[in-house]
């Protein structure tokens, strides 16, 4: 049965734990530079990410809690001023509808957030979109779908998937994990939503699975999830799923397994693995691993089948000749559906441990950006063409920066993060990685879409961010301090004066990707949630049958005149 629920009527709770894994730099040689988040999992894990309330207890004892590193902006007053931005126009559109406000302790207040998403347009009717996000409004995975090209929009819970939507058997026993994703069947007629559940009691009770639901009037009702894979020991963890339809209209969804010592000693191995279904989501085959065994520790993969029945699962993985110390970009391309898949390095990925600083203290010791504190990875993401067959993937790196790619033991330097291209047209004969943006501000979570012989690249950039002064804050490191209510700057000027507002961009294929399009009509402060330390692992951009791009990100403004800034899931439509 297809059951609809809004997103009022599920408990406004926020979701506990959002499992989402990142790459956490060079480890010594055989051992696995990747990382899965969650909590009690894994040789010196910190704690899992932290919702707003779990950042201000921690606060409590922590000897840093006035040094801007575990306070969010909008806490209180001046960042959260009315006025502070301009009310959304013309081609931005907030996703978020009916956006619900949590206390903390000190009694201000801030609006749940939203982050990480993927976007994907139906094939047979180019007005109706349907986005996705983590949504810390409820435990409960939420699609958000609009049939008027983004003017309007619903938000749809979907029933069954946890202990607070009527999950039956072991969902309810379970929670959102996040890493939302979605995909329609080549004839627009079904709509599949894949995501990661889990139960996270001290080990060994830990349960983490990968599920998916199907939606037969594009997104407005779902049938209840069905589990394709779910692991019930501390042993095992299931992490950064996505899924694909192929031309025959089976279902292909791949993931991480990290595989885990003894209690959780450490990561032995993280292949990519994946199920299919030819049954519509109702039956899943078995797990079999995509990666070879010269690839055991790898992350953040993304699958698709190109119009010639080609299969590709793009995804990162540690390059054996190194010594597992560096990265690579691995495609692994099947051309019997699966069966049997040919692994290729085809690009080096240059997010080493000597690529970036590390976030500060209170976060999730994971790579960041200088001067900002969320976490960062270089994922690829992909698109393939339906008309033509090329595909495209994406990603960003520090090439060229500081000494990133030395061999140091620490970044030194200023980081300048750029966006890089491959294509291919035959899945064998790649095309030289590419860099698409210019100048030395940090770009960073680029996303691709492909149609009509068209590509669109959508990604954040820090080029357009005013800088900070004395008198206005709005895009400089700034903190309340809880007691006095004053602002605390950072005491090192460069952390002092460097801008951290971050806008959305895009790049397109039409004219060779000379021209850069800035999306976002203001910049705003990624400090807003989370201190800082988390927007999501990755974004979304589709291109339509007609060229024309849909791109969706992560935007710390809020819906201004509506909410105080927050984290919202905000579209650009038409690019």
């Amino acid at each position: 049965m297809s059951i609809r629920t809004s997103i009022s009527a599920v408990m406004p709770r926020a979701a506990a734990w959002l499992a989402i894994g990142v790459f956490a730099g060079a480890a010594a040689a055989g051992g696995n530079p990747f990382k899965a988040t969650t909590p009690n999992m894994g040789a010196g894990e910190g704690s899992e990410l932290r919702t707003p309330l779990q950042f201000e207890e921690a606060a409590r004892t922590n000897p840093l809690a006035g040094s801007q590193v575990l306070f969010s902006r909008c806490r209180r007053a001046p960042f959260d001023a009315a006025g502070l931005y301009l009310p959304l126009a013309g081609q931005e559109h907030d996703a978020i509808v009916g956006d619900t406000l949590f206390a903390y302790p000190d009694g201000s207040t801030c609006f749940n957030p939203q982050n990480e998403q993927n976007i994907v347009v139906d094939p047979a009717n180019g007005r109706h979109l349907v986005t996705s996000a983590n949504e810390y409004r409820a435990n409960a995975h939420v699609a958000y779908v609009s049939m008027d090209r983004g003017t309007t929009w619903a938000n749809v819970v979907l029933p069954g998937w946890t202990r607070d939507t009527g999950g039956a058997g072991l969902f309810g026993l379970l929670d959102v994990c996040g890493d939302p994703v979605l995909a329609f069947s080549r004839d627009g007629a079904r709509l599949y939503y894949a995501g990661l559940v889990c139960n996270m009691d001290k080990y060994p009770r830990q349960i983490s699975g990968v599920a998916v639901a199907v939606s037969t009037d594009g997104g407005m009702h779902w049938d209840a999830p069905v589990m394709v894979s779910v692991a019930a020991a501390g042993n095992f963890f299931q992490d950064k799923e996505w899924i694909g339809v192929g031309n025959d209209g089976t279902v292909y969804v791949t993931w991480t397994r990290f595989y885990q010592g003894p209690k959780g000693a450490g990561y032995l191995r993280s292949p990519i693995v994946m199920a299919s279904s030819r049954t519509g989501g109702k039956s899943w085959s078995a797990v079999k691993e995509v990666s070879d065994e010269a690839h055991p520790y790898n992350q953040g993969s993304q699958v698709g089948m190109a119009p010639d029945g080609t299969l590709y699962v793009a995804y990162e993985g540690a390059s054996p000749a190194s010594g597992f110390a560096q990265s690579a970009l691995v495609v692994a391309r099947s051309v019997d559906g699966g069966t049997i898949f040919a692994n290729t390095e085809v690009a080096r990925v240059f997010d080493d441990a000597d690529c970036y600083p590390i976030q500060r203290p209170g976060a999730q010791d994971r790579q960041t950006l200088s001067f900002m504190q969320f976490r960062i990875n270089s994922y690829p993401s992909m698109a393939i063409d339906p008309s033509n067959g090329t595909v495209a993937i994406v990603w960003a790196d520090n090439e060229g920066a500081g000494n990133c790619g030395s061999g140091a033991a620490a970044f030194a330097g200023t980081t300048s993060n750029q966006v890089k291209l491959v294509t291919t047209g035959n899945g064998t004969a790649w095309s030289a990685p590419r860099t698409l943006t210019t100048g030395a501000a940090d770009k960073v979570y680029p996303s691709v879409g492909a149609n009509a012989g068209r590509i669109v690249v959508g990604f954040y950039t820090r080029e357009y961010s005013p800088l900070p002064t004395a008198a206005d804050r709005r895009c400089g490191i700034a903190e309340i301090d809880t007691a006095t209510g004053s602002v605390l700057l950072p005491t090192d000027p460069a952390r002092r004066d460097a801008p951290v507002c971050m806008d959305w961009a895009v790049r397109s294929s039409s004219d060779n990707f000379a021209t850069q399009t800035r999306v976002s009509a203001q910049s705003s402060n990624p400090y807003i949630l989370f201190a800082g330390s988390f927007i999501g692992d990755y974004t979304g951009t589709a291109v339509d049958a007609a060229g024309m791009a849909v791109t969706v990100w992560t935007d710390f403004r809020g819906n201004p005149g509506i909410t105080k800034p927050n984290q919202d899931a905000v579209l650009g439509i038409d690019y």
